[in-house]
C-alpha cells in the first residue's frame, strides 16, 4: 500500500533518467495471465523512448533489469491488485500495488509521474470496518472501490465459539447453559447485566484487543457497523483513536462485504474528503480575485515560486510543455519530446513539495469544470 509519504518522497526524486510505469491489473480471473504481458509491452515501450532520450544500449538494459524480473515471478501476479506503479532509475526501483484503477501509462523523463497517485491523498484513502454479529466478526479493509477481509489473528470470530470457552492461565475450560441474555447485545432487547452480558463484554475486549493491535499498524480510520447496542458497548472498551463517531446501524449478517463497505463510504467520505470539498467553496468563494486562478500557464509559474496553496487535477489528464525559469515563460507543446514535461504533473510536484493541497476530481467534478484549478497563497 502506498502513502502520501512515499508519494511525497516520490515527488522529491529527480534522477538524470526517471521512468514512470502505471499498469491496471487484476486479482482474479483469465486476466491475470495478461498482466505480465502488459507490462512487457510497456518496458518494451520504455525501451523505446529511453533510445528516443538517447540514453545507450547498455544502461537501458541495466536500467530494465529489475522491472524485467518480475516478469519471471508468477507468485507476484497473484497477490495484485487494482493497479500496479512502477518507479524505475538508476538509483532506485519501486513499485507499489494500487487499490484503484488508473490508464495503462508510461512516462520518461527527469522526475516521476505522480499525478495518478492523488486520488490515494485525496479521494482513495483506506478505511476499516468491524462489523459486530454474534455469528462473524467481520474486520473489513475498504477503498470506496474495493474491500477484503483481515483475519483477527487472537480473538474467535463469533460469540458462541467465545461462550464455550474462558481463557483462564491458559486453560480452557467449558462454559455450559450461558448467552440467552448476552445474545440480545446483538439482538438488540437490552438485557440486565447479568453474568451472561459480562460474557459479551468479555469477548468484545478480547476482539477490541485484536482489532486494536491490527490497526495500529495500519492506521486507519475505523467505522464500527452492528445493532445500537452492540456498537455502544464496543465503544466503552475502545482504546483505538481513530474510532468514527458515526457507525453502520443495523444488524451486518444478511450484508454482504461490498454492501457494507458501501455503508462505510457514505459514512467515511466527507471525513476522507472535507479539505477538499472546503477548498472548493473556498475557490468559489474567491471569484474575480488574484487569489484563484484556472489558467494553467499561470498556475505552474505559481506553483514553480510555492505560491500554490491548493491545486486541482484532472485525472487521468495531461498537458506537454516546459518552464523557462530564466524568462518566466512557460511553453505548449501537443506532444512530449526531449525537453517536454508533463505541466500539470508538474505543478502537482512542487505543490505538494512546498507544502501545498492537492487533490485529484474527475473531469466532470473540477471547479468549474476547469481544466486545472488553483488558489494561491498570495495575489
Amino acid at each position: 500500500m502506498i502513502t502520501r509519504d512515499d508519494i511525497l518522497k516520490l515527488a522529491k526524486e529527480e534522477y538524470d533518467v526517471c521512468i514512470s510505469i502505471y499498469l491496471p491489473t487484476h486479482r482474479m480471473g483469465e486476466e491475470v495471465q495478461q498482466d505480465p504481458i502488459r507490462l512487457k509491452n510497456l518496458l518494451n515501450e520504455a525501451k523505446k523512448r529511453l533510445k528516443d532520450h538517447e540514453v545507450d544500449e547498455q544502461r537501458i538494459e541495466k536500467l530494465l533489469d529489475e522491472p524485467r524480473k518480475l516478469l519471471d515471478k508468477p507468485l507476484f501476479w497473484q497477490h495484485n491488485d487494482k493497479g500496479l506503479a512502477l518507479f524505475v532509475s538508476e538509483e532506485q526501483f519501486d513499485y507499489y500495488r494500487i487499490p484503484h484503477s488508473f490508464k495503462e501509462r508510461i512516462m520518461v523523463d527527469d522526475h516521476y509521474l505522480i499525478t495518478p497517485l492523488i486520488p490515494m491523498i485525496s479521494l482513495e484513502g483506506t478505511f476499516c470496518i468491524l462489523a459486530l454479529s454474534q455469528k462473524k466478526v467481520r474486520l473489513l479493509k475498504c477503498t470506496r472501490a474495493s474491500v477484503g477481509e483481515i483475519e483477527l489473528e487472537k480473538a474467535p470470530d463469533n460469540l458462541e465459539e467465545f461462550l464455550k470457552y474462558d481463557v483462564n492461565e491458559n486453560q480452557l475450560q467449558h462454559h455450559a447453559g450461558q448467552g440467552a441474555n448476552a445474545q440480545a447485545i446483538f439482538h438488540g432487547h437490552g438485557g440486565e447485566k447479568d453474568s451472561d452480558t459480562h460474557e459479551v463484554i468479555n469477548f468484545l475486549k478480547q476482539v477490541e484487543n485484536d482489532v486494536t493491535s491490527i490497526l495500529r499498524k495500519r492506521n486507519d480510520p475505523l467505522i464500527l457497523a452492528g445493532i445500537d447496542e452492540a456498537v455502544s458497548e464496543y465503544r466503552k472498551v475502545n482504546h483505538y483513536s481513530r474510532l468514527m463517531e458515526q457507525s453502520i446501524s443495523g444488524n451486518p449478517d444478511p450484508k454482504t462485504n461490498d454492501e457494507i463497505k458501501n455503508e462505510g463510504w457514505k459514512v467515511i467520505q466527507s471525513y476522507f474528503l472535507k479539505d477538499m470539498y472546503a477548498d472548493i467553496e473556498r475557490f468559489g468563494d474567491l471569484s474575480g480575485s488574484d487569489k484563484r486562478s484556472n489558467n494553467l500557464t499561470h498556475i505552474v509559474e505559481a506553483a514553480h515560486y510555492g505560491k500554490v496553496d491548493s491545486l486541482f487535477v484532472p485525472i487521468g489528464e495531461h498537458s506537454w510543455g516546459w518552464f523557462d525559469q530564466e524568462r518566466d515563460v512557460v511553453h505548449h507543446s501537443p506532444e512530449q519530446n526531449n525537453g517536454e514535461h508533463d505541466l500539470i504533473n508538474l505543478a502537482a510536484i512542487k505543490t505538494l513539495t512546498q507544502s501545498g493541497n492537492v487533490y485529484a476530481l474527475e473531469k466532470e467534478e473540477m471547479p468549474n469544470q476547469a481544466a486545472i484549478a488553483a488558489i494561491f497563497r498570495y495575489a
